[in-house]
This record gives structure tokens, C-alpha cells and sequence, in this order.
């Protein structure tokens, strides 16, 4: 295989309200650092990675879809030829769970059977609140299954908590689907 030769390219979409850390789950996997500050993301913005997993090379071309209202005649364009979707909320900010189910509508109207990870952010802000981690868990879990989503991870950008778990979770999926 010569070096500039891959199995796949994968385009892959990630989506949510404003503000819940896409940008920055995707800096960190990417670039390997947590920015404090990250700036609002006008749009869409992508990254790129080229991994190795399971012996294939795999280019990945991840998209972070703005999450603001005015973004949103724009996404369906993004979304179609994706290989899979993330949908992320603020596990500190409870109405974006909520938000998440346009989110996850958006995604299974543009391609019916593209695998969605339903993603909880900003773990590190609300670990040490048991009552508000069990009750967004159980209520990220019934959404799951409502949706018949792939599954549930939660994620820390800051402490960099299953931010590359996650990925490779989805990435896993798609290759055992694939069947090779």
C-alpha cells in the first residue's frame, strides 16, 4: 500500500446545539489538546485523520456543523454521504438533550440508516452531581432507544474522557457492519 493510499474515506458529521463542545471533542481527537476557549464555529467547519484500525487505513473527513438556528438550512447538504453521525449536548446544560432530538431527526431524514452516537459532553462539569449524572444518563439511554441509536458515550474534551473511545467506537461499528 503506498503512503498516500487508503481502504476508506469517511465523511462523518457531527451535530448539536451551540456552545455543547463539538468543536472542541473533534480538536482534541485530531489535534491531541483541549482549548479553553474555543471559538464559535460560523456554519460548518472540517477536520481531517488518517487512522489505522483493525489494519486499514482509514482517511477520516469529521464535519462540525454549526449549531446555531440560522446554520440549519445548510446542514442537510453536509449531512448526505456521511458514513455516520455524532449528535452531542452539554451533560451541564439539560435543554440541550431535548435539542438533540431535531438533531438526531435531521440526521435519520437525510440517510435512514447511517449509525448516530448519541454524545454526552462537558462530563467534567457535572461528575461530582450524582443526581443530575443519573438522571441525564437514564434519560440520553431512552432517547437512544426511542431513535434506535447506536448507543450512548459520555465524553470530557477537558479531561480528555472517551474522546477517542467514542470515534473508534463508531468507526468499529462500521467496520463490523461492513463485515470484512
Amino acid at each position: 500500500m503506498s503512503q498516500n493510499s487508503r481502504d476508506f474515506i469517511w465523511k462523518m458529521v457531527m451535530g448539536g446545539q451551540g456552545g455543547v463542545g463539538k468543536t472542541t471533542i473533534l480538536y482534541r481527537f485530531v489535534h491531541r489538546e483541549f482549548v479553553e476557549n474555543m471559538k464559535l464555529t460560523i456554519g460548518v467547519d472540517f477536520h481531517k485523520k488518517v487512522i489505522v484500525r483493525n489494519g486499514y487505513s482509514i482517511e477520516l473527513v469529521l464535519w462540525d456543523l454549526g449549531g446555531q438556528e440560522q446554520f440549519r438550512d445548510l446542514h442537510d447538504g453536509y449531512i448526505k454521504g456521511s458514513t455516520g453521525g455524532f449528535v452531542c449536548f452539554d451533560m451541564s446544560r439539560r435543554p440541550t438533550l431535548d435539542y438533540s432530538r431535531e438533531w438526531i431527526t435531521m440526521f435519520q431524514t437525510c440517510i435512514p440508516d447511517m449509525p448516530i452516537l448519541l454524545v454526552g459532553t462537558k462530563y467534567d462539569l457535572i461528575e461530582n452531581d450524582s443526581e443530575s449524572y443519573k438522571t441525564i444518563v437514564e434519560d440520553a439511554n431512552a432517547l437512544v432507544k426511542e431513535y434506535g441509536l447506536l448507543g450512548f458515550v459520555i465524553t470530557s474534551a477537558k479531561s480528555n474522557l472517551n474522546v477517542d473511545e467514542t470515534i473508534y467506537y463508531m468507526i468499529d461499528s462500521i467496520l463490523y457492519s461492513m463485515k470484512v
